[in-house]
């Protein structure tokens, strides 16, 4: 009964062969390329006990699986009727385009001579780690029309393969080659998508997508206004700050003041970016008690992150010493001076807020409302220069 259902089994591969057979031949150009057009990306030593494709094997190569395990031959050459069931098959890197293949023969169905066609089952002797993009920075990625701007993707790969880069945009144009091209802007105002796709040579792949911003003019601020953003951003020379938009907050200390610190803020703010509490405890900014703080000295903690200049994420860590930091005489300064940061104000500038100098913080400085107030009139990644 197994031989039978054997049988039936290869019976029905050979037939589909049959069947797909003239589609076969007229892709088989397109999926198998000739030994002269090998790329030679691998020096890879073949082993020993490898049994290398020929010239004339791989010439009845006609279709390859997508994960390289099934190999479907349209004729049976003298070097393909003499593999057995363990081989070790080698195919150099022309013949599968981007890769070599070295694989365990597994099971052959239709080697006899009887039979025209013959299908070849792999076990891959190699396994590929594909490449990892860590990032794909626009630079800016908000500009006029008609402008440029240079995207850089940064991509490594585990097993130290060749990476090959491919860049697409769905508007504009990409001028270069490699992990650094320029993109110019078109001359419609709008979001933009670039995509980059990075593959190593044995078919692993990774890609990214960086949105750009195009406007017709970018707002004006004057000098004084920059310098105070440089002095007090995140960034430098590069605006700091929320993407446009909602941005949730969860409070797991649970103060009782909290939503009037955000309203101040987002007062402040003027309504590009609004705060507001959340019961998520996975949400972008969180804040928490931290009692390890006390070791420090240190009556709060703040952590900003960001990527493309826009911050995605936040931590406010409270001490709850009430002895060391006074609390709960005015904890509302607390929270309302670290929430500073959050927003975008640069409050530690290398240095350590003494406790005195936070204390009657009970409303916001008017050095800070100038300063957000800037912030958020100009896009993230806005040049200071």
């Amino acid at each position: 009964m197994l031989f039978l259902k054997n049988l039936k089994y290869a019976i029905k591969i050979i037939i589909t062969v049959i069947v797909i057979y003239p589609f076969l031949s007229l892709i088989s150009m397109d999926l198998v390329a000739s030994p002269n057009q090998s790329l030679a990306i691998l020096n890879e030593s073949v082993p020993v006990e490898a049994i290398v494709l020929n010239e004339s094997s791989t010439q009845e190569l006609v279709y390859i699986s997508s994960d390289y395990s099934i190999l479907i031959f349209r004729r049976v050459t003298p070097q393909l009727a003499d593999l057995s069931t363990g081989d070790v098959l080698y195919l150099p890197p022309g013949i599968t385009k981007d890769q070599y293949l070295l694989g365990q023969i597994m099971n052959i169905i239709g080697k006899d001579d009887y039979q025209q066609g013959m299908i070849i089952y792999l076990t891959l002797c190699w396994e590929n780690n594909p490449p990892s993009i860590s990032g794909l920075v626009a630079q800016p990625d908000i500009l006029e029309v008609g402008q440029q701007s240079r995207l850089t993707c940064y991509a490594a790969d585990p097993d130290g393969d060749i990476l090959f880069y491919s860049w697409y945009t769905n508007k504009g144009m990409i001028r270069g080659a490699g992990a650094t091209v320029t993109w110019a802007a078109s001359y419609q105002p709008g979001d933009y998508f670039v995509n980059c796709t990075v593959m190593d040579n044995r078919g692993g792949k990774d890609n990214r997508t960086v949105r750009i911003q195009v406007v017709n003019r970018l707002p004006f601020l004057t000098y004084q206004e920059r310098e105070l953003i440089r002095q007090f951003g995140w960034g430098g020379t590069r605006t700091i700050r929320w993407p446009d938009g909602y941005v949730e907050v969860y409070d797991s200390t649970n103060f009782s003041g909290m939503q009037e610190v955000l309203d101040e803020w987002n007062k402040v703010i003027g309504g590009k970016v609004i705060f507001y509490l959340s019961k998520d405890p996975q949400s972008p900014v969180k804040i928490s008690y931290n009692y390890g703080l006390s070791r420090k000295n240190l009556c709060y903690h703040i952590d900003t992150h960001w990527r493309n200049f826009q911050m995605y994420a936040a931590e406010i860590q409270i001490n709850p010493d009430s002895w060391l930091c006074g609390y709960p005489d005015n904890l509302y300064a607390a929270y309302l001076h670290s929430f500073s940061g959050v927003v975008g104000f640069d409050v530690w500038q290398g240095t350590t807020i003494e406790r005195k100098d936070w204390q009657d913080f009970t409303q916001i400085s008017e050095i800070m409302e100038h300063m957000i107030r800037v912030l958020y009139q100009v896009p993230p990644g806005y040049n200071l220069n």
